[in-house]
């Protein structure tokens, strides 16, 4: 698809950069604090086999404005145990956050890590491998380097602004970040479409006619897509071979909804040219009456459980977990009869709540259970044999049993399987984490009690509107 607005297109990408584009006092600022931050890690580091290294957008030039975190890597010898690397990679940055006269925490994702504030930034300390191949990493940081070193070889000074375009994009249609809450384009992946295509309007006017499985091959390592999209990444709605490790897709993250989003806004924008959709429509809470009106216009059932968020569990790990328990419950209600229409999470990463919204909530007190055909005798003798004492009858000439159903309410399946202590819980397929504070505390609201998680937590609201009124068609 092409642009038809001719210059307004321009006019509004430049509306947009005035904005986000950092000032060339803001970049002074900022590149002053970014050598201070490496010479002083450099001198804490000196005679040490530990080399460090500025990460991250500021060190790629593509940050943008009011951006206020520094990424500080230490990279240590390929051979360290994992053991030292923590160990020293947490004394060295604490060393560094002292010399700069900050404040500090530990942080945990794959190791843990410094976490650092000074003079209004926050600075992340990563130790990391500095491993001689990133096809053969040690750790899930240690290619992150050669990212930085690949983009800064390959992306042209003056397409520093078209990454700023496209990640400003992405944050206004709510697609940025790859961290698994928001399963979006992650910086990186942004800075190499703006190398493949060169300018954000190349990349938007291709974008608004991809399909799931599109490939992007920037260094030709590959000569067959259908293989990309058959063999070696299966399901991935979007394809992005890592230029520094063939094996990796970059976009691998990238939900499959977050995809066909970024193709329609795409698809809105070259058709409209419009700076609006940069920054998003301000999201606004749902009012417990609207919530109400549109549960009764919709009539189906909507069922929440709630649960503490586990403590000292990064992001990364809980919001999996809620997906992956989310679709457990899923299949037990399914397997239990009923229907649930759809499904989500919702989460301020203190409380957690899964939402369920169901078609019935309520089934007969008896159900069918369909059995073979009456011209298979084994089959038939084990199933007769098996339901003695039950009603049985024909149906087109296979034979029905009719038994009483165990649970007619879906509340109290849901609560009959969310009953037990973590072993339990855990060998019924809840996520370790997620066991654990369930079996401590758990609630399961039907839809009136339901008001009171919606009185309690803004946040709930506010995704409620977007659930409610969000179209991929």
């Amino acid at each position: 698809m092409r642009i038809k607005a001719g210059d307004r297109v321009n006019d509004v990408l430049n509306s947009v950069l005035r904005k986000v584009a950092p000032t060339a006092e803001e970049r002074k600022e900022v590149l002053k604090l970014h050598r201070n931050v490496l010479h002083t890690a450099e001198i804490v580091c000196e005679g040490l086999r530990v080399k460090p290294m500025m990460c991250g957008s500021i060190a790629k030039d593509t940050w943008l404005k009011g951006h206020k975190d520094f990424d500080l890597f230490l990279r240590f010898r390929e051979s360290t145990s994992r053991e030292n690397l923590e160990e020293y990679g947490l004394k060295l940055g604490k060393e560094i956050i002292n010399r700069l006269g900050g404040t500090y925490e530990i942080a945990y994702a794959e190791h843990p890590y410094i976490r650092g504030f000074f003079n209004g930034h926050r600075i992340d300390i990563v130790p990391a491998f500095d491993v001689r191949n990133p096809g053969r990493i040690k750790s899930a940081v240690d290619r992150t380097p050669y990212h930085v070193r690949y983009v800064n070889q390959n992306l042209d000074r003056g397409l520093v602004n078209e990454v700023r375009l496209l990640k400003q994009f992405c944050k206004g249609i709510g697609v940025y970040g790859s961290n698994l809450k928001v399963r979006g384009f992650s910086g990186y992946l942004c800075e190499l479409l703006i190398i493949k295509y060169i300018k954000f309007r190349n990349l938007v006017e291709d974008a608004a006619d991809w399909w799931p499985g599109k490939v992007i091959d920037i260094e030709g390592f590959y000569r067959s897509e259908k293989y990309l999209r058959e063999k070696k990444f299966p399901g991935d709605a979007l394809i992005v071979v890592d230029p520094v490790d063939r094996n990796r897709n970059v976009a691998s993250v990238l939900s499959s909804e977050n995809f066909i989003w970024f193709v329609k806004k795409c698809q809105e924008f070259v058709e409209e040219p419009n700076e609006d959709i940069f920054f998003g429509k301000p999201r606004y809470e749902m009012t417990l009456r609207g919530i109400a009106e549109k549960l009764r216009e919709r009539g189906t059932e909507f069922l929440m459980i709630y649960f503490a968020a586990p403590e000292e569990v990064h992001r990364d790990i809980l919001w999996p977990q809620m997906r992956k328990l989310l679709k457990r419950i899923e299949d037990v209600l399914k397997d239990g009869g009923f229907r649930p229409l759809r499904s989500d999470i919702w989460s301020d990463e203190t409380n957690c709540i899964l939402i369920f919204e169901m078609e019935v909530d309520e089934l007969p007190a008896v159900k069918e259970v369909l059995g073979p055909s009456i011209f298979d005798r084994k089959n038939s003798e084990g199933f007769l044999k098996k339901y003695r004492g039950k009603k049985i009858f024909l149906q087109e000439n296979r034979w029905v049993a009719e038994t009483e159903r165990e649970f007619r309410r879906a509340i109290e399946l849901i609560r009959d399987f969310l009953s037990g202590d973590e072993d339990e819980l855990r060998g019924r397929g809840v996520p370790k984490d997620l066991a654990r504070v369930i079996s401590e505390d758990v609630a399961v609201a039907d839809r009136v009690h339901c008001f009171r998680f919606f009185r309690r937590y803004p946040g709930l609201r506010s995704y409620m509107n977007e659930y409610f009124h969000r179209s991929l068609g």
